[in-house]
């Protein structure tokens, strides 16, 4: 396998998830303060 190929996939993942939390975290926080 390339370390390269892993590492790319690997830096998506955690951006897609990283993302994700972010969203969350935002709507979370308009929901408490609404």
């Amino acid at each position: 396998m390339n370390w390269q190929k892993i590492g790319v996939i690997f830096i998506f993942l955690l951006m897609a998830l990283g993302g994700i939390g972010g969203v969350m975290l935002t709507g979370y926080t308009i929901l408490i303060r609404a």
